[in-house]
């Protein structure tokens, strides 16, 4: 998730590297990396200008049209005319099927610029353009289900920043798709039970997924819990199956925290759209960071709500500083640089920010005063008695977030075995690309510099991926009685496979 602070210090960079030159539609030559490179047929670039030379007509290698029992083809066009881009896209990856699709899932995103309350430039999605994408999608998908969201993409041709739209189709003889939606209420369970009840009927049903916006993860109130909405949806659509999404692209962050969501032919706000997928698949999920485990474990000792009073019978914020070697003057930050590792596995733990704290005259970081004990530390949702925890340590290193990339997907093809992949779905934070984008020196990317090569000069399936808002997937090991969950600062992975 996206910090308000990293928007202030990067979102001009993001903004100024991320012009398009050029079309990534079909006909358009691709302008290289850097200035006097050649656009060799191996090169990639990052994406921040053009997907790279070798996918010049934004889709993935033509590959044979042999009818399959489960098929996923990817397309991608970047156009300042949303319509065009959109149009291009979903024709491309209907046609990469060679026969007819069962669903569509797309993400698109389209900036403008605005002056903020600060009287500095910034840039928020366009509106306007928003309402332009889903259209011909819809149109071009007729009956087959759709959904999708406001996301910039992740796909085999690189990171997309701007002006371009990503549909991934679904096709295959024996797969089975269906789409649904709810809108939000304070009862997530209640969310998670709709959506789940509306596709436990998918023959076959593997794979839920879904997308939404940061109001879903995000609500303050006490009670209301995003994890409540994953209960609901594995007690319903059955515990076997995989949820995999996260949250689009906020209206104006940190102001409006609302998005918009596609189905079909409309756009919402205020709403989970999922799509439900069956049939003879298996999906093998990851999720890697790039911060240091602390040495030490702690255990919460007394927490209330979504609040960690103390560590090892200490006060949370006292133990939190010393093993994060944190400094006398320094300061917590708000779902920025101060994470926790929920243990699940063996040195393998999910990452959950710091978003509030209780300071020595008893006041929240709003500066309201709290009946909490000073030293109290805030979470998105609870952190239980008893449970085991890390101090994370680092996240300052570029090499560190993309090389986590890598392992993220390394691990998942291992998980595979000897099963032909079929597809790479990708769940990755927002603050991830922020701060890589920031720290880096030159070009270096995700997609080029650990994704690709991980995968393997000969892998002929497509990567269809996003920068999230907030991540949905599985996590190593069981928590709450959930095995998968919310995710923050995460590079999430999934490695879809033929089912053996």
């Amino acid at each position: 998730m996206l910090n308000a602070a990293w928007f202030d210090k990067f979102g001009v960079l993001m903004v100024a590297v991320a012009i398009c030159l050029f079309s990534g539609c079909e006909g358009a030559k691709a302008p290289a990396e850097s200035e006097g490179e050649e656009a060799a047929e191996e090169s990639c670039c990052a994406g921040e200008k053009e997907e790279c030379p070798s996918k010049q007509k934004g889709s993935d290698e033509e590959g044979d049209v042999t009818k399959k029992a489960v098929e996923f083809k990817v397309a991608w066009c970047t156009n300042e005319d949303p319509k065009v881009a959109a149009e291009t896209a979903v024709k491309d990856a209907m046609a990469k099927l060679g026969g007819d699709a069962k669903g569509l899932i797309f993400y698109g995103y389209y900036p403008k610029k605005v002056t903020g309350d600060d009287g500095e430039e910034k840039e928020v999605p366009d509106a306007t353009k928003d309402a332009q994408v889903y259209g011909p999608i819809a149109e071009a998908a007729g009956d087959i289900p759709v959904i999708g969201c406001r996301a910039r993409s992740l796909v085999t041709g690189g990171t997309m920043l701007e002006n371009t739209v990503a549909v991934m189709a679904i096709g295959g003889e024996g797969v089975h798709c269906k789409a649904a939606v709810a809108s939000l209420q304070d009862d997530r369970m209640a969310v998670g039970k709709s959506i789940g009840e509306q596709l436990a009927d998918v023959k076959d049903l593997k794979l839920v997924f879904a997308l939404s916006e940061m109001s879903l993860s995000f609500e303050t109130k006490e009670g209301v819990s995003v994890e409540d909405f994953i209960r609901g949806v594995n007690e319903t659509a059955g515990k076997d199956v995989v949820l995999f999404g996260g949250n689009g692209m906020p209206n104006d962050y940190p102001a409006d925290k609302g998005g918009v969501q596609f189905l079909g032919d409309e756009m919402l706000e205020g709403s989970v759209v999922a799509m439900g997928i069956g049939g003879p698949i298996a999906v093998h999920a990851n999720h890697t960071n790039e911060f240091d485990l602390s040495e030490e474990t702690v255990t919460v000792t007394e927490a209330k709500d979504k609040w960690i009073i103390k560590m090892d019978d200490k006060p949370a914020a006292e133990v939190y500083r010393k093993l994060r070697g944190m400094s006398d003057d320094e300061q917590f930050t708000n779902d920025s640089e101060h994470p926790i590792g929920v243990c699940v596995g063996e040195d393998k733990v999910y990452l959950r920010m710091i978003l509030d704290w209780i300071d020595a005259e008893g006041k929240d970081v709003e500066g309201n005063p709290s009946d909490l004990p000073p030293g109290s530390l805030k979470f998105v949702a609870a952190v239980p008695e008893q449970t085991k925890i890390k101090i994370l340590i680092g996240g300052g290193d570029a090499k560190k977030i993309i090389s986590s990339a890598g392992e993220g997907i390394s691990e998942s093809l291992a998980k595979a075995g000897e099963a032909d992949p079929l597809l790479v779905l990708l769940s990755d934070c927002c603050a991830r690309g922020f701060r890589l984008r920031g720290l880096r020196e030159g070009d270096e990317c995700e997609i080029k510099g650990a994704i690709l090569p991980a995968m393997g000069e000969d892998a002929d399936y497509p990567i269809f991926g996003f920068y999230a808002w907030g991540e949905l997937g599985p996590i190593a090991g069981p928590f709450a009685g959930l095995n998968c969950m919310y995710q923050q600062h995460t590079f999430v992975s999934a490695v879809v496979t033929e089912e053996k």
